[in-house]
């Protein structure tokens, strides 16, 4: 009995209501102590963001953006979603696909996010997705993004000229990735943004269970690279656990997973390290993949789960699609620091695009929830923003 390699509790860390992104956590923490970034628009939005909820340039000069309901249907049953929309219309569309955090696109951090792309004109949706909420976590996730992706993107209105994209945060980058390569909706997804994402899901299991982000090679060869990421954060490993529970077939196996997911985040109150009695043999290929310390080992792990349990799997990892149905421009940030999912996954996905498909930005002074940015990370992250806001429609009569 062990605890994962490198996974380590934090005490009084409780991240289920504070993962939304990678990036924009410090920047809606950010308020008054940000620097003052230059007049352009790229600028004045990255202050927006920096101060949340609070005032800025942007918002003193915009007028504030209006909130409603809508709903639509997907295959599901009926979805609903929230619009933000600026009175002076939108000139471009957008969907923003949160992580899997229990608030969904109501985490007020995320809600910030929203409004400052709303004042920016873009017509953004912000779609309901129970069961990521719950932290089950499905291949038919990119289906429902692309629901609300079609609803929005019918409206022209919403979406002038066809300009009509979509961004994922975190674990939401894998279902947009996916989304927006449905032959029904790829040919009008115009842009996809990636911020803190994956592409093999494979990798991003290795890195949460054994700390190194790669299955092809030893951790004493990944050991031996100055590059490797940090240690991750036990709050990924723990919602790997919870998406997969009801997929095990006994309860008496759920009930101990569960403790020891919470065990993994000191939830509940859990101090001392849960011991499984007699696993049943679908628990017991998710027990050993959960506790194993060596990366190579990891795809023959997960080929030993049950059948349901590999198909969902399957069903949310782009790494096994073939990315020339992704006919959108590519926007990819990522920090060095990130410790869910490690920058390595943005740097694979641009490399497996296209020549010129995608742009990466990778931040070096971002970690999971705490940014240091060195003073060379402000021009990434305004080249960023310059790349969405170059999306939009010019309306100018």
């Amino acid at each position: 009995m062990h605890r994962p390699l490198l996974i380590q509790r934090i005490p009084g860390i409780h991240l289920s209501a504070r993962r939304v992104v990678c990036l924009f956590t410090w920047l809606l923490l950010g308020g008054c102590t940000t620097p003052y970034l230059g007049d352009s628009e790229a600028a004045m939005a990255l202050e927006d963001l920096a101060s949340g909820l609070g005032g800025s340039r942007l918002s003193a000069q915009t007028p504030t953006p209006m909130r409603r309901t809508v709903s639509y249907a997907t295959a599901v049953g009926e979805r609903r979603a929230d619009l933000y929309l600026s009175p002076q219309g939108a000139r471009a569309g957008i969907v923003l696909v949160p992580g899997a955090v229990a608030q969904g696109g109501r985490d007020p951090r995320l809600v910030s996010v929203a409004r400052t792309f709303a004042r920016l004109r873009f017509a953004v949706l912000v779609p309901d997705m129970p069961e990521v909420r719950r932290f089950r976590l499905r291949a038919s996730d990119a289906d429902e993004v692309a629901a609300a992706f079609d609803w929005l993107a019918s409206r022209p209105d919403l979406t002038p000229q066809g300009a009509a994209g979509i961004a994922g945060f975190s674990y939401g980058a894998g279902p947009v990735l996916l989304a927006a390569m449905q032959p029904e909706i790829r040919e009008r997804v115009r842009f996809v943004m990636s911020v803190g994402g994956y592409y093999s899901l494979h990798n991003v299991i290795a890195y949460l269970t054994t700390g190194y982000p790669a299955t092809t090679v030893s951790a004493a060869e990944t050991a031996s690279v100055s590059a490797r990421p940090g240690p991750p954060h036990p709050y990924g490993v723990a919602v790997f656990i919870r998406s997969n529970l009801d997929l095990l077939e006994r309860a008496v196996d759920r009930g101990f997973l569960r403790s020891y997911a919470d065990y993994l985040v000191g939830d509940n109150g859990i101090e001392d390290e849960p011991v499984p009695a007699t696993l049943a043999p679908d628990a017991r290929a998710f027990y050993e993949l959960l506790t194993n310390p060596d990366p190579t080992r990891v795809p023959t792990l997960i080929e030993r789960l049950p059948q349901k349990l590999r198909v969902q799997l399957e069903g949310i990892d782009p790494s096994g699609r073939d990315l020339a149905q992704l006919q959108a421009r590519v926007i990819l940030l990522h920090g060095r620091g990130d410790t869910l999912v490690p920058y390595t996954e943005s740097s694979a996905l641009a490399n497996a695009l296209p020549h010129g498909q995608a742009r990466l930005f990778l931040i070096d002074g971002l970690a999971h929830v705490d940014l240091k940015p060195a003073r060379h990370d402000i021009p990434q992250l305004l080249a960023a923003l310059e790349a969405l806001l170059a999306e939009r429609i010019d309306t100018t009569p």
